[in-house]
């Protein structure tokens, strides 16, 4: 019987997972396609995201403001931005009305997760690097 509860009990985050699947690149584009997205952490607001039609987005945080575009893979989607040298991927999860994303599909780290915003985010005028 113990050996049947930790079975069980291991095999949770696996069954949450398979309950929970990553949105599919087109339930992601239906979602963000022309909005600002406030991307928090366990902290707080860290940065904010416009996403543009034709995949494209443009990421700004306190250090720096990036263009780029977005793309799948697997049940990812990868945010490729320029002078960046890899990509960033994430799974993203619909939480009816917002998202939340593990970098990598990892879920044993902390999650971001993405609300709306009023605003649009532009690189013009910026001077952080």
């Amino acid at each position: 019987m113990r050996a049947f509860l930790v079975l069980a009990l291991a095999a949770l985050p696996h069954a949450a997972q398979a309950e929970d699947p990553p949105l599919s690149v087109d339930a992601f584009e239906a979602f963000v396609e022309g909005r600002t997205m406030d991307t928090h952490d366990q902290t707080g607001r860290y940065g904010v995201e416009t996403f543009l039609p034709g995949r494209r987005a443009i990421w700004r945080d306190a250090e720096r403001c990036l263009e780029g575009s977005w793309r799948p893979q697997g049940d990812q989607i990868c945010f490729d931005y320029q002078g960046e040298p890899f990509p960033y991927c994430w799974t993203y999860h619909d939480r009816g009305g917002y998202l939340m994303a593990w970098l990598d599909g990892d879920r044993s780290t902390q999650p971001i997760m993405l609300y709306p915003a009023d605003e649009v985010v532009t690189c013009e005028g910026y001077f952080g690097v």
